[in-house]
């Protein structure tokens, strides 16, 4: 039966009982139940109890809700991983294992305050569920150590992808510096230093996080190219001296009137024929879509900092213009992360 034959409610179940898909999917991830799958195929119930130290029957209702939702399987009384869950056992913590915990530990309660964030104007998500005083969710993860390590893990399989992308789809050869806004623990520093043998990288961050950069610059033996600042990107003019600034995944956290004066602060630091990229996820210029742009959105809005969103491509080349950028194109990486170039007139 094709889905527009489907009763409404059919069509709609999927909506209202998704929150069952990610418990399942949570609690499976959390116990190590596809990595057993993984290391013993086959293995039936009772012993899948003792090696997840569950008593007899919240391990049959795990299998149950797993087998269900077609995240494992069973035959002749064993069960086994499927194609879906196969890559969560080998590699738990790169994407998309490193996403799991995030989501359940940072944003799955948070988030049942959305419609209160959209009727508020602001991130009420943040303000109900992770204890501080802090506007934003990356300063209050300042004073959550666990839950920013959770953090910073799954940002960081993010970048790696970024970062591979970029290096791919991106060229760089013709910049000798570059300025990296907001680059974090320096995955996208250290992926574009090794590309480029011959471009510098500054990252520009938090002081606890450009510490933790440094370190792990150190560690790579890269600290001759690569070197991260404290940088409060709203307060503080950026550094001179570079031809190049990158934003990558960090202005779409933003209203657009903070984004307009950062863009505006990219333009002062730059001499003539410097180039700004902007890599955000991609929504599309008719704001339909994709379905991970309003995700984001909505995380933005009720979790992150209250005030940001996905942007257009159409509105970002807008604000090149009016910061004194010559929007210079668009460039895919995958389905659904864009980055959007513009040069220093």
């Amino acid at each position: 039966m094709a889905r527009t034959e489907m009763p409404i409610e059919a069509q709609l179940r999927p909506f209202y009982k998704a929150h069952y898909h990610f418990q399942f999917l949570s609690a499976a991830f959390r116990f190590g139940l596809f990595a057993i799958l993984e290391q013993e195929p086959g293995i039936v119930a009772k012993d899948i109890a003792i090696r997840l130290d569950l008593k007899e029957q919240p391990t049959r209702i795990l299998l149950l809700g797993c087998t269900a939702t077609g995240l494992i399987r069973k035959e002749d009384g064993g069960y086994y991983n499927t194609p879906l869950t196969q890559p969560l056992s080998v590699n738990p913590d790169q994407a998309p294992g490193s996403f799991i915990p995030w989501e359940q530990q940072g944003i799955y309660r948070a988030m049942s305050w959305f419609p209160e964030a959209l009727q508020a104007d602001t991130n009420v998500g943040l303000q109900r569920e992770i204890p501080g005083t802090a506007p934003t969710l990356y300063e209050r993860l300042a004073g959550h150590p666990e839950l920013e390590s959770t953090f910073h893990t799954m940002m960081g399989a993010v970048s790696r992808l970024v970062g591979e992308e970029i290096a791919g789809k991106l060229d760089l050869s013709a910049h000798r510096h570059l300025l990296d806004v907001g680059g974090g623990t320096a995955i996208n520093a250290s992926t574009l230093a090794a590309r480029w043998p011959e471009l510098r990288v500054t990252i520009g961050d938090l002081p606890s996080v450009a510490a933790a950069a440094n370190e792990k610059v150190a560690e790579l033996g890269l600290s001759d190219r690569v070197s991260a600042v404290p940088l409060d990107a709203f307060n503080d003019e950026f550094p001179t001296g570079c031809d190049a600034i990158l934003f990558a995944h960090f202005l779409e956290i933003w209203s657009a009137d903070r984004i307009r004066a950062l863009l505006a602060k990219a333009s002062r630091a730059l001499e003539p024929g410097g180039a700004v990229f902007v890599v955000t996820p991609h929504q599309n210029d008719e704001e339909t879509g994709p379905e991970r742009a309003a995700y984001l959105s909505a995380y933005f809005h009720t979790i992150a900092s209250g005030e940001g969103m996905v942007y257009t491509g159409r509105e970002y080349e807008q604000w090149f213009v009016e910061a004194g950028l010559e929007p210079s194109g668009r460039v895919m990486l995958g389905a659904d992360t864009v980055v959007v170039c513009g040069r220093k007139a």
